[in-house]
């Protein structure tokens, strides 16, 4: 999986493009935890060009906003393909973690 960062509105908006499964995991987190640090207070995860997502990426991904929410910052998921919003609603991802139709919407 690629990620990729830009800053908006004093966001971080994160892509990710291609499969967020069990072999990202260190990269992934690595990549949260290193925006913490730095001090932003919204992460917000482009999903659009993500094809696959297993249980793992579930796991980081309320893991990421569990830790995020401690420190009074969020975590907001924007523009999940069918198939990675279908995963998303049956593990019941959107009532933990907002998911919204755009970026701007999420940075609203």
């Amino acid at each position: 999986m690629n990620m990729s960062e830009r800053e908006e509105h004093g966001a971080m908006v994160v892509t990710l493009e291609g499969r967020f499964d069990f072999g990202v995991r260190k990269d992934f987190k690595q990549t949260i935890d290193r925006l913490q640090t730095q001090g932003y207070r919204h992460i917000v995860l482009n999903l659009e060009q993500v094809s696959f997502v297993d249980s793992s990426a579930l796991g980081l991904l309320v893991i990421a906003h569990q830790n995020l929410k401690l420190k009074a910052a969020r975590l907001s998921l924007v523009k999940p393909q069918s198939y990675v919003k279908q995963v998303l609603d049956l593990a019941n991802v959107p009532k933990m973690i907002p998911v919204f139709g755009d970026i701007q919407q999420a940075l609203a």
